[in-house]
């Protein structure tokens, strides 16, 4: 937890990507498998043990959360593409975004065109 931490504190947010390490610790792995035992909390016993995860205490989550790790990393990305999607209808008058074109370093354009298919 130390290590998601101090990461936040230098990156400015806490989604580690998957394969990062930090101080010789898997830190990318770590926090996955966090994001596992928080989906299990919603799972039956059965379920949670033929998964070989166990459910996180309403604390650990506090503790997480306080650190604004996102649970669901597709959809945070998904909201954060649509939002700049917003920003780039309400200056341009259009929602029609050049394939090529990049928002905030985000490749918008390409997003769009993904959601379109």
């Amino acid at each position: 937890f130390g290590l998601l931490q101090a990461f936040r504190e230098r990156a400015g947010h806490a989604n580690v990507p998957y394969g990062h390490v930090e101080d010789g610790e898997q830190l990318g792995r770590w926090l996955q498998k966090q994001r596992t035992r928080y989906k299990a909390r919603g799972l039956s016993e059965a379920e949670r043990k033929r998964l070989s995860a166990s459910a996180m205490s309403d604390e650990e989550v506090e503790r997480l959360e306080a650190l604004s790790v996102a649970w669901d990393v597709l959809a945070e990305q998904w909201e954060r593409m649509f939002g700049l999607l917003q920003a780039f209808q309400e200056r341009e008058g259009h929602a029609n975004v050049p394939a090529g074109h990049v928002e905030d370093g985000e490749k918008l354009g390409v997003w769009l065109s993904n959601q379109r298919k």
